[in-house]
């Protein structure tokens, strides 16, 4: 038989590579090889904390609701055993042992609260953490040293954490507010550990605890709209955690802390109204990223600054229309199926720009900028190139779009809306970058006379580090062109006021918020201004030109016909060469797309068609209501009975 202490080992390896069906039967045979439970009690403890590490993983991965509780229910499990032959260990080993089995269950706990869509049922799972973490806590103070101390640290900010998030789920005002007293108190007792830490540690963890004060009072504030009147007071945390993160020496530490304070440093400015300074921000950070020459870097940045949307500035629901079809193959499951449990969901797919319905995506910009696409007489050249789109709208179960999207057999609204954004919380911070990888490694190559070596280094650096996946990408809104008429409403929601103007551009407000709206009008004129300007000028030489218009690549998959502009679209956007590894073919669609992600855990509600069930005899209700509840009971379901009938079906001749 083989020793355990070589099959645990193997498990921690298989572990490591995120094979955890593996792993998880590597280590059940260390156990077996354990024939007396009185011995080797170590190795016993070793064993079921890796179990329950991969059943964990599994659990925070896995898209299935009811798979994630099981699997959250095995790891506790597996930490429970831990714990309990912990206790026979001698004193001090006992000690550290159980203490960190308390830490893994308060953090499995946790991580369960995290995932769960139920603000009840997570305020109950934080509860469970905040015990362990106490018990966390009980032996943290019997350790002593600079040991002691940072168990300190982390003990602290575990609870602190668990609190804050008490807080960003309390329906109740009063409730939230004691919870973030809470987890501000406990913060600031990390603060006091965490300045008794020696070394770049030290450091770290005091910028972390200056930062988590900084959040807690924001978000306090937030709920009880009073950031305007207690500004100075939230921005100093963040003002101490930059001076502490400026003494770091590990570059990708400090800029992890740099990007993560400057968000809600911007957030800040957002919530008091300082729009200007917010949008400056915004700005700035976009031209970190982009290697394009001062001219086109400024109205470039300033677009996509317009047009990326953050959460702090959106809390609208967003739908995108399918087929019946397509919908339960990403939420995996099946009508007709028996074995519903062996159907995995699809990712959902970005689809390239070839195959959107606007036979002109794309060229609008150019249009309006009065630029011809390259060509010679009888040959184009494609783009090395394309780009990806997922689409969504602010118009939910919308006639015209139930019309338009997702039919049946030709049958109108007999497809499905899926609705995002209800809970406001699928919007990421934007960071811009992530949509154009492929764009800024190959801008940094034909354009280096004309970027700055500082601005090289960091383009090159980042398309050599792992990519961001598709789900980390940002929102953007799409702006419609038009060509001005007697038939075209001239001044509604246009930015481009003068009457000789040829065109019109359309940007619709994104909230209520009129300022924030005002400001970006602004900001898009000035920079569309600026980019025609730039392009009306003769005297640039032919590699200049085809520099100009690769840097068009970042901003006109943004720009769409007037036609479409009921649609009131907002798209996820990337930009990757067909040769990449990224890009998938489909051949049953005999098409090109990138995948965005598994949306079963970041979907709300589905609303199936007035027509869902009259589409074939194939669809009913009831039976997606029941497949749904089974694996994903967060998910809502309804019904549209927007007022419209079934085609009938064309008769024989």
């Amino acid at each position: 038989m083989m020793d355990a202490a070589k099959l645990i080992n193997e498990g921690y390896e298989l572990f490591k590579a995120e094979k955890y069906d593996e792993a998880i039967q590597k280590l059940n045979e260390a156990l077996e090889s354990i024939p007396d439970k009185t011995q080797d009690i170590q190795k016993q403890v070793n064993a079921q904390h890796w179990l329950g590490r991969c059943y964990m993983e599994q659990a925070i991965k896995t898209s299935n609701t009811k798979q994630a509780d099981e699997q959250f229910a095995q790891a506790i499990e597996h930490y429970q055993k831990g714990l309990h032959l912990a206790e026979q260990l001698n004193e001090q080993n006992g000690i550290q042992e159980q203490m960190f089995a308390q830490s893994w269950l308060g953090g499995c706990y946790f991580e369960q609260a995290i995932k769960t869509s139920d603000a009840r049922q997570a305020i109950q799972m934080l509860n469970q953490a905040i015990e362990h973490f106490q018990k966390w806590l009980h032996f943290a103070q019997q350790m002593e040293g600079q040991n002691g101390i940072q168990q300190q640290v982390y003990v602290q900010s575990a609870q602190g954490l668990c609190y804050f998030e008490q807080a960003i789920k309390a329906s109740d005002t009063r409730q939230a507010n004691q919870n973030f007293d809470q987890a501000i108190e406990y913060f600031k007792k990390c603060l006091h550990f965490a300045q008794q830490m020696e070394g770049q540690n030290g450091i770290d963890q005091t910028t972390f605890a200056f930062y988590w004060l900084g959040r807690c009072f924001l978000e306090k504030n937030r709920k009880s709209k009073t950031v305007k009147k207690n500004k100075n007071d939230i921005q100093q945390y963040f003002e101490h955690a930059k001076l502490q993160y400026l003494q770091l020496q590990d570059e990708t530490l400090k800029a992890k802390h740099i990007t993560a304070i400057r968000r809600y440093e911007k957030e800040l400015d957002f919530l008091t109204e300082d729009y200007d300074s917010y949008f400056n921000s915004k700005k700035e950070d976009i031209q970190k990223h982009l290697p394009l020459n001062k001219n086109l870097k400024e109205p470039i940045a300033s677009i996509l600054a317009v047009l990326s949307i953050a959460p702090v500035e959106f809390d609208k629901p967003l739908a995108h229309y399918t087929s019946p079809f397509v919908c339960e193959k990403l939420l995996g499951i099946k009508q007709k199926e028996e074995k519903q449990s062996e159907i995995n969901p699809s990712k959902m797919r970005m689809n390239s720009s070839t195959y959107m319905n606007d036979p002109y995506e794309g060229k609008s910009l150019l249009d309006f900028l009065d630029i011809r696409e390259n060509s010679l007489e009888n040959k184009t050249d494609f783009n090395l190139h394309n780009a990806f789109f997922a689409c969504f709208s602010t118009r939910v179960n919308d006639l015209n779009q139930f019309r338009l999207y997702g039919k049946v057999n030709n049958i109108e609204a007999s497809g499905c809306c899926l609705v995002f954004n209800k809970r406001k919380d699928w919007v990421k911070e934007p960071n811009v970058s992530a949509s154009y990888k492929y764009l800024n490694y190959k801008n940094s190559l034909y354009s280096q006379e004309e970027v700055e070596v500082i601005e090289q280094e960091e383009v090159i650096e980042e398309v050599t580090t792992i990519q961001s996946p598709s789900e980390d990408l940002p929102l953007y809104q799409v702006a419609y062109i038009f060509y001005r008429d007697e038939y075209t409403e001239q001044n509604k929601y246009n930015v481009l006021l003068k009457l000789e103007e040829k065109f019109g551009i359309c940007l619709k407000p994104i909230s209520d918020n009129t300022k924030w709206h005002e400001v970006r009008q602004k900001q898009f004129k000035i920079a569309l201004t600026t980019l025609r300007t730039h392009f009306q000028k003769n005297n640039k030489t032919a590699k200049q030109q085809q520099a100009n218009q690769s840097a068009l690549e970042y901003i006109r998959y943004l720009f769409k016909d007037y036609a479409f502009r009921d649609e009131e679209e907002f798209r996820l956007l990337q930009i990757e060469e067909l040769g990449s590894e990224k890009v998938k073919y489909c051949h049953e669609t005999n098409s090109a797309y990138v995948e965005y992600a598994d949306i079963c855990n970041k979907l709300d509600e589905v609303i199936l068609g007035t027509n869902y069930k009259r589409a074939g005899g194939e669809q009913k209700v009831e039976a997606f209501r029941y497949l749904l509840k089974q694996k994903l009971p967060h998910i809502k379901v309804s019904h549209s009975s927007l007022p419209i009938n079934a085609a009938l079906p064309a008769r024989k001749p």
